[in-house]
This record gives C-alpha cells, structure tokens and sequence, in this order.
C-alpha cells in the first residue's frame, strides 16, 4: 500500500518530466515522420539547450541587459537552429549522408557543450531558472487566462479545418483536461507542472499551425517525395535546412527546460535522446489510432507521456519486486541482479521499442496475408 501510494505521489513529476519531453519529441517527429530524415544531432542539440540557457544563468547582466528566463529560452531555440542549419548545410551542400550529417554535428556538439560554460556539467542558479521564479500567488491567475485564450485560439483554429462535430469534441477534451489541471494546480500549488503543459501547448499549437501551412504542405511533399517537390519548381534544399533548424530548435528548448528541471546542465543528458524521442512516437502512434479528433502531434504528445508513466513505474516497482524475490528465496547475490536500477532505464527503453516493433510487424504481416487470401479469393 505504501508503495502505491509513493507512485501515485511520483506521478505529477513524472508527468512534468514527460510534458518537457514531449516538446522534444515533437521536433525528432519533425525530422523522423515530417521529413524523413534520419537525424542524430538531436543528441546533441539537447544538452545545447541545456548549456547555453546555464551560460545565460551564469552571465550576471543576462543578454544584452535582460536577465528573465524567457531569454535564455530564446537564445537556447537559436542556437539549437544554428545546429539543425549545420546538419543541413552538411547534408544538402556537402552531400553528405544524412545519418552521417547527424553524427558529426552530435559528434561535434559534445566538444562544444563542454566549451560553453567550460565544464561538462554546471549548476544552474534558481534566479535565473523559469521554474523557480514563478509562484502560486503570482502567476496562478495569469496561467489561467493565458490557457483560455489559447483554447479560443485552438477553437478558431480547429473550425478552420474540421467538421462542427470533431471540433465540439476536440475542444471539450482539451477544456475538460483544463479544468483537471487547474484543480490538480489549486489543491498543490504546483505551478511547475501547469507552466511546463502551458509551453507544451504552445508549441504543440504553433507546430500544427506549421504543418497546415502551405510551408507545412510543402515540408510533408519534400519526406514524402523529393522529386514531386523538384519539379513543382522548389528549393527543396532550403526547405529541408529549414525544417532541420525548426526541429532542432524545439529540440533544444524541451533541453533548456529539462536542464532547469533538474537544476542542473549536465553532458549525458543528450544520451539516448533520440531514442526516446522515437520510443514516444512509436509507443503514441503504435497505441492511439490517427482521427479527426486527435492528430499526430498530439499523439506523440500522449506518447511521451506514456513512456515515461511506464518508465517511472517500473523503476517505482524496485520495492515490491524485491519483497517478490525474498518472498520466493532467491539468493541474495541474484537478487541483487535482478533488482531495477536507475540506470536500467536504457535498456527498460529498449525492451519497450523491441515489443511494439515486433507488435507492428505482427499486424502488418496479418494484414498482408487477410489481403493475399482476398486476392486468392477473387481469383
């Protein structure tokens, strides 16, 4: 019972972990489904969030004067583009492979992060971390109305492109989870895990908005197609750096945020990145079906946080597992083996991709064969 109750009260940092992730797995779903590039550098242009937004921590008169947060933000966003530009350029210009692209600018990235604040890892002092200088008492109130008129934005937003029935729906879901949030947010005063979903949101807003663009069209036809995006007569080099710097940037914000987090700008965060991103993708994608009333984004959104509810429950289960092994007489030493760590979380990770994978696999190959034995049929 108490272990359960130690989950349950695990759970909102676990969510608010899985929000910041979700901001990153929407750019690695930029490059991974949008464009179909292969693209590592995700693994560096992370910690690069993180450690360019500690540099700002550090720098006593903040960029230019400005010493707020929301800076260190910005500047993390360009710099993560200034990488994403450098995978492009390296891919389009150099014509070099596009997997390759990615490792030499994570390659490379690793040196530089390390360079930023001249250490691999460096404590990020709270008056300068977003989530430290926000409070209950003073910040509540605004969150509130900003979260209204972003759900009139997204109302607007969704009339434009969905039938009156799908729209109604979408909407009650996004207010209903609202209102869920700010009751949570009343009863702890927990303004963190309210401003991480808020970024969330608009992010995951601004990304829609992209992608129903003609830009976002465009960026589609180019993963799709190339050659159908040549002869339409565009510049598909620029397109394609450009939806690189876009991912990246995101992907370097989701690192300026988990690095405040954690209070903390470390090297290894980056590690494994882009595994995650992808076990968040494939996890929402594989689990959640596609509609009208839910898209991709969101999606990937719900898959991240899904990932990390089963990751924090299973490093949560250490205790029970263990009373399980003494309870059956396994010997110490084996117990001590087979117990989870925190550093099991890779290879939890991998298992977890491995099973969907292999779940896809079996659904295709059922498909294919109901398909082949209706061809037999007819003939």
């Amino acid at each position: 019972m108490n272990e359960l109750l130690v989950f349950l009260q695990s759970l909102p940092e676990a969510f608010k972990t899985g929000f910041i992730y979700s901001i990153m797995v929407m750019g690695v779903y930029l490059t991974y489904k949008i464009l179909d590039f292969p693209d590592m550098s995700v693994d560096g242009t992370f910690p690069l969030g993180g450690f360019v937004f500690a540099a700002f921590a550090l720098s006593k008169n903040g960029f230019l004067g400005i010493t707020s947060p929301v800076m260190g933000l910005v500047l993390a966003v360009i710099c993560g583009m200034v990488a994403g530009y450098v995978t492009g350029a390296l891919h389009v210009y150099l014509k070099i492979n596009g997997l390759l692209s990615g490792i030499l600018v994570m390659t490379g990235l690793y040196s530089i992060n390390s360079r930023i604040v001249g250490m691999p890892n460096v404590f990020i002092t709270p008056d300068r971390s977003i989530y430290e200088i926000i409070s209950y008492k003073k910040d509540f109130i605004p969150f509130v109305i900003i979260f209204v008129i972003l759900l009139v934005l997204k109302g607007l937003y969704d009339y434009k492109i969905k039938e009156n029935k799908y729209m109604i729906r979408t909407l009650a879901v996004y207010i209903i989870f609202t209102i869920a949030l700010i009751i949570y947010v009343v009863k702890t005063q927990d303004v963190k895990l309210m401003l991480t979903v808020l970024i969330a949101f608009i992010i995951k807003m601004i990304i829609d908005y992209i992608l129903t663009s003609k830009f976002g069209f465009a960026l589609r036809a180019l993963g799709n197609n190339e050659q159908l995006v040549v002869s339409l007569g565009v510049n598909e080099k620029r397109l394609k750096i450009f939806g690189l710097m876009l991912a990246n940037g995101v992907v370097a914000l989701s690192g300026a945020l988990f690095a405040q987090d954690l209070k903390v700008a470390d090297l290894q965060s980056g590690v494994g990145t882009i595994v995650i991103g992808l076990a968040a993708i494939i996890l929402g994608l594989g689990v959640i079906k596609k509609s009208q009333l839910i898209n991709e984004i969101s999606i990937v959104t719900i898959g991240s946080l899904m990932y990390y509810f089963i990751i924090n429950l299973a490093l949560m289960s250490n205790t029970w597992t263990k009373s399980l092994f003494q309870a059956i007489k396994l010997p110490d030493n084996l117990i001590q083996i087979l117990e989870i760590k925190p550093t099991d979380v890779k290879i939890i990770t991998a298992i977890i991709l491995t099973i969907i994978l292999w779940n896809e696999f079996v659904k295709k190959s059922k498909k294919g064969k109901k398909k082949l034995k209706k061809e037999r049929i007819h003939l």
